[in-house]
């Protein structure tokens, strides 16, 4: 399914935000609803006005005994504060232990007591976690300028999502950020034992509005009995209506418990053009130059679409060989993975194909540029499993 969309980057404005005009005391409730759904918003850095303006479209929403919405907020102005929104209010959630502390939201046990709370306070049969700020590709989300330790400013890697979500009541991971839409990203997740269905996120930018959270939340009120997959579905039908015409961006949900079999058919193909680069390299280079992507102009140089890359090398892999075979069974894996894309009219002119991939541009930039590949790159575990040595081989064995 493709939709026409768009957004970009969360990349920097500074707002005032008089967080006490929200506040209100209040205990927990509405145990046993449907959903809750939950946002991780951290806008302790230049987002405040962004935070503010999403709060405001979400009580726009009606109230729901079915719906539990939920947002922790930590502002550049104040400490972090928990609140439960119904039609136009804002109840803080003072029994939070972490409510009206200044709190690092790149720290994984943030996250950790964030989700043990809503889950143990607002039960409900599904939870989707939206985790919402700056985004920075392989690195991770949620950029904390003042993390309350004196220290300089952190973020939540994805290996520390996996592992903060490993195992804990989460249907759908949401990803309001920039460039997150990674199969690194969704690999990790799996592998550190995340147990949630759908990983909805950008293989490139978000516009700073972010999500259309009063029209979603509308949508999951007036239909409580939606599934994990339709909700996703319908947060990618609704990014996508939004941002149509003149944004370069894209929305994706990812079916998470299909991403191992993506990847095990993965290694079976880079396995044979390890085996014969020398003779394939230049068809991979060209499925490469083809992956690339509109919003490399914009700093994301070193990513391109990961479909994209293969769909290349299919089509120019000799007939009935061992390569178009294996290569054709990894793109049916990648469409199972990736069912709902919803992208922007300039999108269009890419094609997106939902998911991108760590893949630098030239061999100086994958040897010596660190930024790109640096400490962070090899630790993660799509990394490890085959992906460097892909990338070994194909720069020259560097």
């Amino acid at each position: 399914m493709r939709i026409s969309a768009s957004k970009i980057c969360v990349l920097g404005i500074c707002a005032f935000l008089a967080l006490g005009a929200f506040s209100f005391s209040g205990s927990a409730g509405g145990q046993g609803a449907k959903w809750t759904f939950a946002i991780y918003m951290c806008s302790d850095n230049d987002l405040d006005a962004y935070g503010v303006l999403n709060t405001e479209w979400l009580m726009s929403a009606p109230t729901s005994k079915n719906v539990n919405i939920i947002v922790l907020w930590d502002t550049s102005t104040g400490p972090a504060k928990l609140f439960k929104i119904t039609h136009d209010k804002m109840t803080e959630m003072t029994n939070f232990a972490l409510d009206g502390k200044e709190v690092n939201m790149g720290d994984p046990a943030v996250l950790v007591a964030f989700v043990d709370y809503i889950n143990m306070k607002f039960k409900a049969a599904n939870v989707l976690v939206d985790l919402w700020d700056h985004g920075d590709d392989f690195r991770g989300i949620c950029y904390d300028y003042n993390t309350g330790t004196g220290s300089d400013s952190d973020l939540l890697s994805h290996q520390e999502i996996g592992t903060a979500l490993s195992g804990k009541h989460v249907n759908i991971i949401a990803g309001d950020g920039c460039g997150i839409g990674v199969v690194e990203a969704a690999y990790e997740y799996v592998v550190r034992g995340v147990t949630a269905e759908w990983f909805v996120a950008n293989e490139n930018y978000v516009p700073l509005d972010g999500f259309p959270y009063d029209v979603i939340a509308k949508d999951l009120i007036a239909n409580p009995d939606m599934t994990p997959e339709q909700l996703s579905e319908d947060i990618v039908i609704r990014y996508a209506e939004m941002y149509q015409g003149g944004w370069l961006t894209e929305l994706t949900a990812i079916k998470l418990p299909a991403i191992a079999k993506v990847v095990d058919e993965l290694w079976d193909v880079t396995s044979l053009l390890i085996n014969d680069m020398k003779d394939y390299r230049g068809l991979v280079a060209s499925g490469k130059a083809k992956a690339t992507m509109g919003w490399s102009q914009y700093g994301w140089e070193g990513f391109v679409d990961f479909p994209t890359v293969f769909e290349v090398i299919y089509d120019g892999a000799p007939a009935g060989s061992d390569l178009k075979v294996q290569t054709g069974e990894l793109l049916d894996a990648v469409h199972a993975a990736v069912p709902y894309i919803g992208m922007s009219t300039p999108g269009d002119v890419w094609d997106f194909g939902g998911i991108a991939v760590f893949f630098p541009g030239a061999e100086g930039s994958y040897v010596h540029n660190t930024f790109w590949y640096g400490s962070l790159y090899p630790t993660m575990q799509f990394a490890q499993d085959g992906w460097l040595a892909f990338l070994d081989s194909y720069f020259g064995g560097n």
